[in-house]
């Protein structure tokens, strides 16, 4: 996919503001949830973004956006002490009033918790915080044993809110040394509340990437200067990055309307003593998950979804992964293993296009 011209805004989101981008679309770019944010939204066929009207209109949903996203960063974030999630930890074990979008995220991501096979635990923060990858810090034996009782999802419950009697979304984490992070899940929600932010604002063509949870509707603009010319609505190229190689490649998918999301092992992680450790901890001993493959993308109409599944298939295994992945409706996978092979669902092989690696001089 075709990179836009940057008017990057550093600081506050609240001081970004659209901008022209080289592809005719218009942009918006910020940095929030601790990742870059960038958005285009572009012209109904036929009209033209520099017109003053189509400008208006889609600088005004681009807006729209920006501020849907910093409620949700007041909302959702683990460090803010006013946000949801923090009012949570510091009541635990009693119950709070929290925002209808966290207590219908913390359901939804208790349903993918469910499905992963033990998996995916959105309470593995428990352990996480006790994991440092920038200074490559490993936790000792003692604290993963002392912490590890304390994860699981009965000591998450979420209920209401409850439009008949008026009572609000209600989120208790049962156990105060329990620690919720939505992480895993929170960026596909978002994007999917932007989605249908835009289509509420009449923007029917967009490209949204939340720091790797792209999405994308209404297919490519037409552009008959482009060699080849594009036909309007031609489905978005999409790289999937080579974990082996993170600088290229390793395959391109097409979409005209969907989300596209990797999990991979190459993200995060530090060698020390000798030994490799990746981001993706295991629910069963705190520890990397023990896994042939080294990311798993998957292919989605939404991006929660994508978030949803993508570490769960990732953890699997490429054969088990791919076979879970191929049981789940409107979902696909493609999956690269750490002997550099390409694993791939049956529904999306007509539009994956393989990237081989480049030999290393």
């Amino acid at each position: 996919m075709r990179k836009a011209q940057q008017a990057y805004t550093y600081g506050a989101p609240e001081g970004a503001l659209p901008y022209e981008g080289v592809d005719g679309s218009r942009v918006i770019s910020f940095f929030i949830f601790n990742t870059d944010v960038h958005m285009h939204a572009y012209a109904p066929d036929g009209a033209d973004a520099r017109d003053a009207a189509a400008r208006e209109a889609l600088d005004a949903a681009l807006t729209a956006c920006r501020d849907r996203c910093m409620f949700f960063e007041r909302t959702l974030s683990r460090t803010r002490p006013d946000s949801d999630i923090a009012r949570a930890h510091s009541a635990s074990p009693k119950a709070v009033p929290v925002a209808p979008e966290t207590a219908e995220l913390t359901r939804l991501a208790l349903g993918y918790c469910e499905r992963s096979r033990g998996l995916f635990d959105i309470t593995m923060g428990t352990v996480t915080r006790l994991w440092d990858f920038h200074r490559g810090i490993v936790p000792t034996r003692l604290d993963l044993a002392r912490a590890l009782p304390h994860v699981g999802l009965s000591r998450v419950r979420v209920q209401g809110p409850d439009a008949a009697s008026g009572a609000p979304a209600k989120l208790a984490i049962t156990d105060p040394e329990t620690v919720l992070d939505l992480g895993g899940v929170a960026k596909g929600y978002i994007a999917d509340d932007l989605a249908a932010l835009l289509g509420r604002h009449g923007v029917g063509r967009f490209v949204l990437n939340l720091g790797g949870n792209v999405v994308v509707r209404g297919g490519r603009a037409g552009d008959c200067r482009a060699r080849p010319p594009v036909r309007a609505g031609e489905p978005w190229e999409i790289g999937i990055v080579n974990p082996l190689d993170p600088g290229h490649c390793r395959a391109i998918v097409d979409v005209a309307d969907g989300s596209v999301v990797t999990s991979g092992l190459h993200e995060r992680r530090f060698t020390k003593g000798g030994v490799t450790y990746h981001h993706i901890l295991s629910p069963k001993d705190g520890m990397p998950a023990v896994t042939d493959v080294a990311s798993a993308t998957i292919v989605a109409e939404r991006s929660l979804d994508c978030d949803g599944y993508s570490t769960t298939v990732l953890m699997m295994g490429a054969r088990e992964g791919r076979d879970f992945a191929e049981s789940l409706p409107g979902v696909e996978a493609v999956l690269v293993d750490d002997s550099d092979r390409l694993w791939w669902t049956s529904g999306i092989e007509e539009r994956l296009f393989e990237v081989p690696t480049l030999p290393r001089w």
